[in-house]
């Protein structure tokens, strides 16, 4: 692939991705791609029968700085910490005789959309626990603009570039 992966290319690719996913529920018309720069998500996703299942992802680009290699091994950290604070509807209900978490909101999504190095280092980082609570799912897009998808399950684990091709 020739074109950078800036964070507008890994935006349209993410977007692609989920409108031509297999199996896929997300309404094309109700895409919602932010400027760059803006204080909301890159991407809201719009689903299911009634409207009513959402996806919002934030994405963070390939760096190509002298410093890159540290830069797309760690960008996820500010991309996860911008995602957490737009989190503001209920995660989880509590069961009513108070012993614990009953259930999971699972109509509300949350995704990073990173550069395969940042996404590698994130799915080793957070705990499988932590990303069914925050229903937080990993978009990897590769050199080649190709993406791959993670769900919560897939989190905690050590992956290999080859995972990523």
């Amino acid at each position: 692939m020739n074109e950078k992966l800036t964070e507008e290319v890994i935006v349209d690719k993410i977007i692609d991705f989920m409108i031509n996913k297999e199996d896929g529920n997300w309404h094309e018309e109700k895409v919602e791609k932010s400027d760059l720069h803006k204080h909301r998500v890159d991407i809201k996703l719009v689903g299911g029968k009634r409207n009513s299942e959402y996806f919002y992802i934030e994405c963070k680009g390939k760096s190509y700085a002298k410093s890159a290699r540290s830069v797309n091994r760690e960008g996820w950290l500010n991309a996860l910490g911008q995602i957490i604070t737009r989190m503001d509807v209920k995660r989880y209900s509590m069961a009513k005789d108070g012993s614990g978490i009953s259930g999971i909101n699972h109509a509300y999504k949350y995704g990073l959309g990173l550069y395969w190095e940042s996404a590698q280092v994130a799915l080793r980082r957070i705990p499988k626990e932590v990303a069914e609570v925050l229903c937080l799912h990993i978009f990897a897009v590769n050199d080649n603009g190709k993406v791959k998808y993670f769900t919560p399950s897939k989190f905690g684990k050590v992956y290999t570039k080859q995972d990523f091709i």
